[in-house]
């Protein structure tokens, strides 16, 4: 894989493309190759199973994957 392709580069192309700022983009993560899209986007959510370092960066920590941790935060936003 090209080393400038990471996640965060694609959701701030998306970003470019929908005319959103990063500060509006909610991101979600469990494990280390989320650490820099949490310093990039405006609010960050933990899975419970996420690794520490990952959960001490994050705004919020929510359920696991397997108990709908994703669905449960995005109700309360949406």
């Amino acid at each position: 894989m090209n080393k400038s392709v990471s996640k965060e580069t694609g959701i701030l192309k998306l970003c470019s493309h929908f005319g959103v700022e990063s500060s509006e983009v909610m991101s979600f993560g469990d494990d280390f190759n989320d650490i820099e899209k949490f310093r990039v986007f405006g609010y960050s959510v933990a899975m419970l199973n996420a690794v520490q370092e990952l959960k001490e960066l994050a705004d919020e920590i929510t359920d696991t994957n397997v108990d709908d941790g994703v669905a449960k935060v995005l109700e309360r936003f949406v």
